[in-house]
């Protein structure tokens, strides 16, 4: 793990069991959004990606994946 302040930020870079991280980093931060809602906010940051080969797939990572991502996250903290 990166990064980490419980009830507000985890972060990390993801790698292969056994192997050095390639350079991306995962985020999602959480800011209190009333009595029983909580604002995330995801991030995606591969600006120190260092393996060509995971290029095109960090590409796709956009705006809208990032957001579907959210939505999962939303449907299972909303789970009775």
């Amino acid at each position: 793990m990166i990064e980490f302040e419980e009830s507000r930020r985890i972060a990390w870079t993801p790698a292969e069991v056994g192997q050095a991280p390639p350079g991306h980093l995962w985020r999602w931060e959480l800011e209190p959004a009333g009595a029983s809602r909580t604002q995330v906010t995801h991030t995606y940051d591969w600006t120190e990606l260092t393996d060509s080969k995971r290029l095109p797939r960090a590409r796709a990572t956009t705006a809208d994946r990032l957001r579907a991502s959210l939505d999962r996250l939303a449907a299972l903290a909303e789970m009775p």
